[in-house]
């Protein structure tokens, strides 16, 4: 035993000095510049282990760099950290050279909630790039404030409702991302039409909307703008589209987003079109549908 203790003794501070020597923040950032996309990544989320305070800095500093795949590290490290010192730096990166750094520095924003950022995002809508104009579109929401900014949050509204009609469907995901946001304000006919969209990707998105709106609840939108109260035959309206989308006919992924939104909604007309998909339906159905049913009863 006395020799299993000494043992033991002499073992102890070699494994506390081993655990303490772990890679430093500098040496995850040098990695950002590596050729290997799975080893920036795995350097990115080993950076995100550290304190902002050290680590946020040295991105800082790194967020001018010549490599277009450290930018884009940089940016969306930033993003993650939520740190404000961040955000001059994701503005200006709104016009990088590269339309997937200038899209991450506007996810970054949007996650940050930014408010400052709102009047540079609104500079932007029109941006050639598909995936830069995605993702300020569904920045302008989180980053609106009636209370900090209430004449751009108006300007940026507008831009939302107008780009629910744009050519591409990531753009019109987008918009509707951004609407919800803002409780939905206006939007309600738009996003109606939108469950009839040529796009599988929109109208999936939208079936989830009216659950929402229907329901008056957000879903995993903290800070959003409380939800627009619909009228009693707006409600009326959004229960027989969501009938209509829980039926076999639709596509499994809107099949199940329909029945998830009519469990919200709560509506006891759904029960035996549900019911019915927990008999017979796929085996998704069927597990979407009993839950739904619990959630009901």
């Amino acid at each position: 035993m006395q020799l299993i203790n000494s043992c033991l003794f002499w073992a102890l501070p070699w494994w506390l000095g081993f655990v303490g020597c772990g890679p430093d923040p500098g040496h995850h950032i040098e990695k950002l510049k590596s050729m290997d996309s799975g080893i920036r990544t795995r350097a990115a989320n080993a950076l995100m282990r550290f304190d902002a305070d050290e680590v946020v800095p040295l991105l800082l500093s790194e967020s001018s760099s010549a490599y277009t795949r450290v930018r884009f590290e940089v940016v969306w490290l930033l993003g993650r950290f939520r740190d404000p010192r961040g955000v001059p730096v994701l503005i200006e990166a709104l016009a990088d050279r590269s339309p997937n750094v200038a899209a991450r520095a506007a996810l970054g924003l949007g996650l940050m909630r930014s408010v400052e950022a709102l009047p540079y995002l609104l500079g932007y809508v029109r941006d050639p790039s598909e995936v830069t104009r995605q993702y300020i579109l569904s920045a302008l929401g989180p980053c609106h404030s009636y209370v900090e900014a209430p004449a751009l949050s108006d300007s940026a509204h507008k831009v939302v409702l107008l780009a629910l009609e744009e050519t591409k469907p990531k753009w019109r995901v987008a918009a509707l991302q951004s609407l919800r946001e803002f409780g939905y304000k206006d939007g309600f006919n738009s996003v109606l039409r939108m469950v009839e969209d040529p796009s599988a990707e929109v109208r999936h998105v939208a079936v989830q909307a009216l659950g929402q709106m229907a329901s008056g609840k957000h879903f995993k939108a903290a800070g959003a703008d409380p939800i627009v109260p619909l009228t009693v035959a707006q409600r009326e309206s959004v229960i027989g589209v969501l009938l209509n989308a829980a039926s076999v006919e639709e596509l499994q992924s809107i099949r199940t987003k329909a029945v998830r939104a009519l469990a919200l909604v709560g509506d006891e007309r759904a029960e035996y079109l549900i019911g019915q998909l927990a008999e017979s339906g796929t085996a998704e159905d069927k597990i979407e549908a009993r839950r739904a049913l619990g959630i009901m009863r």
